[in-house]
């Protein structure tokens, strides 16, 4: 099979699966296009059985965000080849993979490669906080370059192994939502890069929770450090990961 083009479509809050989407891109032989996914950019809707769709998300308890498949509600595949990163806080990708073949594959398209990759977790950040390395950046970019020699040596898409990825029972959490201290200056860059549009251009000091995704990018991006989640969750959330095993030196793994 001949690849004329590859889309690698994002979601990432605190800036590390941004890290892992363009290290994929980078290893892919094809013309690539790099999208993050936001609430005021239409994302690609059809793709051909001739292009290459490239889905990095987070892992927020245990699934893809629900903004992301509320953003690509419309995308289309026909008979597409894809492939899937997971991007965790170092304790597990739980239903992530198995969530995100499911539902591309009922889109359309077909699961050629997938990967859970460690980052530095979003709240707890002492939890694996030089992930990705330029080791995990090397390997995702290799993995690109063995799923384009996977496409190129079927003639069909048909000829593609099937995968089976794992579920898991997972307890969700309460979602989080970061605010603003008297120290926000309001110059509003936390609005403008809020990918789900959760906080007003015009009142850059509030954040709407009814819309807040809880991806911590507007604490990633504040200037002066004025956002912060509620007073004691980063402790909270830190010991439970402890007892539940998160390691910082887990490997990624590559289907």
């Amino acid at each position: 099979m001949d690849i004329v083009k590859a889309t690698v479509l994002y979601l990432s809050g605190t800036g590390t699966t941004e890290k892992y989407a363009q290290a994929f891109a980078e290893g892919l032989p094809h013309d690539v296009e790099v999208v993050p996914l936001r609430h005021d950019e239409e994302p690609p809707c059809e793709f051909g059985p001739d292009e290459l769709l490239v889905l990095a998300v987070p892992v927020f308890a245990g699934y893809a965000p629900k903004f992301v498949w509320e953003r690509l509600a419309h995308m289309r595949g026909s008979r597409t080849p894809c492939a899937l990163l997971a991007v965790y806080g170092a304790r597990d990708y739980d239903n992530a993979l198995h969530e995100m073949d499911e539902r591309l594959t009922a889109k359309g398209f077909r699961t050629i490669g997938a990967a859970a990759l460690v980052a530095r977790h979003s709240i707890a950040q002492t939890i694996a906080p030089d992930r990705p390395s330029a080791s995990d950046l090397a390997q995702t970019r290799e993995f690109a370059s063995e799923v384009a020699t996977r496409i190129g040596a079927l003639d069909s898409i048909d000829d593609a192994s099937a995968f089976s990825f794992k579920t898991v029972e997972v307890h969700l959490g309460t979602n989080v939502y970061p605010q603003a201290s008297d120290a926000c200056i309001e110059c509003g860059t936390c609005a403008s890069e809020c990918p789900a549009g959760a906080i007003p251009a015009d009142d850059p000091s509030s954040t709407d929770d009814k819309t807040c995704i809880s991806c911590l990018r507007c604490i990633e991006v504040c200037p002066v450090g004025a956002r912060s989640l509620p007073d004691g969750l980063v402790e909270r959330v830190t010991a439970m990961l402890a007892h539940e095993g998160a390691d910082p030196a887990k490997p990624n793994e590559f289907f």
